[in-house]
């Protein structure tokens, strides 16, 4: 029998207690075969044990990691949580308290009353907002309400003066309504100035996007400047890069506000001496035109340490600057700000006593055509020899001094006018007779002007009615435009505007 393939146990049992004569019978070589595979079975049985006890340790090992490298993290986590947690405000009158990174019930609950102090915390600055924006909203009613009554009576003065210098007067009395304009064109100039900076400040101003001639406006701000400049023995000097396109893309009203606020800041503070405007084309990109302008002057200058201090509201680089030139430091500010909406900023170069340089750059799209002239309109300009008889204006206005002041320029325009002295009576004789054209006053008794229009409007949807107000804000002409106003004017109103207006609407040329 061959025992060669045998186990080896069972071959060394065989050798030593077997004879050959035992090998060779058969039914005991069958009984050594079954021994031989038991002995088999258990050896792979064993090795199969060792291999899986060998992988389970090794799972074993990886699982016992993996949990270490977790409880590790997490104890990180908590850490961190907890250096989060003292890092937070404690609210006043909540004591901290050391926090165990083995409790987590204590964090929970510690986070907790956090978090309902920061909903507190929220609730109390969402009050503070709204206050805020009660506060703000009062004061654009009081400004505007305060803009109202300062221009009503102004409307007065700046009208009666108006048509005092067109009369043959005494030198001395020429001269005194030469000194009367002056004051309440100052006046004028205060009232739109503090309008503006709350307008700016509430975010209230688009702006617009029309085609105009910068150079053209630049020319028209040196002529309506030309007249204090040689009061104050100035000379205004233009110079203009014939490279700057001719017709550009933007706002003209407010980019002539920022250089006519420079401009007139410079002859204002400058004596015997010259104001230079400078406008050129920095470069050209695809469609846009990138244009430096500046004003330079020789005027009085601001010294280093005062020239951030100017574009602060209401301040002026010295207190006796006010004092001797009057103003109320809000033409810089609303100037800084205005350049901010067109995504630009103003920069100032000045020495002591020998001038100032204020300058900035605009992009302004290139346009193609232009619609109209721009133009800065003088507010006293004469309409020589231009009537408008046979129009027949009726005109709602509760104050009897501009009543008389507006009729008076009637009367010069040759019109028929019809008087209602609140909106109810504007109502009842609208009703009963035929007019051209509404010069609709807003804020009236007994009904106001809106009211007025909502029911004239029930029964005539054609007649032109043209808001005659000192009324100026934006939230105001928004409220008229709604009611079916078509245009408005705001006085003290310009004559040569509400002529041309009550031209155009009635179809007079």
């Amino acid at each position: 029998m061959d025992t060669s393939t045998f186990h080896q146990l069972l071959k060394r049992q065989i050798n030593r207690h077997l004879t050959e004569e035992c090998m060779q019978h058969v039914p005991f070589q069958n009984f050594i075969k079954s021994v031989n595979e038991s002995y088999l079975s258990f050896d792979r049985d064993k090795e199969l044990f060792e291999h899986s006890a060998s992988l389970n340790e090794k799972e074993y090992g990886e699982i016992n990691n993996k949990l270490k490298e977790e409880i590790a993290q997490r104890k990180l986590s908590v850490e961190k949580l907890i250096e989060a947690i003292y890092s937070l405000e404690i609210k006043e009158g909540l004591e901290s308290k050391a926090l165990d990174s083995n409790n987590l019930l204590s964090l929970v609950d510690f986070l907790q009353v956090q978090i309902e102090n920061r909903k507190q915390m929220e609730a109390e600055l969402r009050q503070a907002k709204e206050a805020a924006e009660r506060a703000t909203q009062a004061k654009s009613e009081f400004l505007s309400m305060m803009s109202h009554e300062i221009r009503t009576p102004l409307n007065a003065i700046v009208g009666l003066t108006y048509l005092m210098q067109q009369e043959e007067v005494p030198p001395v009395i020429a001269e005194n309504l030469k000194i009367l304009k002056f004051s309440t064109d100052n006046l004028y100039v205060l009232i739109n100035d503090i309008l503006d900076f709350s307008k700016i400040e509430a975010g209230k101003i688009e702006l617009e996007q029309n085609p105009f001639d910068l150079k053209q406006l630049i020319s028209n701000i040196k002529k309506a400047n030309q007249i204090k400049a040689e009061e104050n023995g100035n000379k205004i000097k233009l110079m203009i890069d014939d490279d700057v396109p001719d017709i550009l893309i933007g706002d003209a009203l407010r980019l002539g506000q920022v250089i006519s606020n420079l401009v007139s800041n410079a002859v204002k503070f400058t004596k015997k001496g010259s104001v230079t405007v400078e406008l050129s084309l920095q470069k050209k990109v695809d469609q846009t035109a990138f244009l430096d302008i500046s004003v330079t002057d020789t005027g009085i200058g601001i010294a280093p340490e005062k020239q951030s201090l100017i574009f602060d509201k209401f301040t002026q680089a010295n207190s006796a600057t006010t004092r001797q030139f009057g103003g109320t430091g809000l033409g810089l500010v609303i100037t800084k700000l205005l350049l901010q909406l067109h995504d630009s900023d103003i920069s100032i170069e000045s020495e002591l006593g020998k001038g100032s340089k204020f300058y900035f750059t605009l992009a302004l799209p290139i346009g193609t055509s232009l619609l109209k002239t721009t133009t800065i309109e003088d507010p006293t300009e004469v309409i020589n020899d231009q009537t408008l008889k046979g129009v027949r204006i009726f005109l709602v206005e509760d104050y009897a001094v501009n009543i008389k002041i507006a009729t008076k320029f009637f009367q010069k325009w040759q019109v028929e006018v019809d008087i209602a002295e609140n909106g109810q009576i504007a109502v009842d004789k609208f009703e009963k007779d035929k007019y051209d054209i509404i010069l609709m006053d807003i804020q009236m008794p007994i009904m106001d002007g809106y009211t007025a229009t909502q029911k004239i409007r029930e029964v005539d949807t054609d007649i032109p009615i043209v808001a005659l107000t000192a009324s100026a804000s934006l939230g105001n002409q928004d409220q008229a435009f709604a009611v079916g106003i078509n245009d408005y004017v705001t006085k003290p109103f310009n004559p040569k505007e509400l002529f041309l207006k009550i031209a155009r609407y009635t179809g007079r040329n």
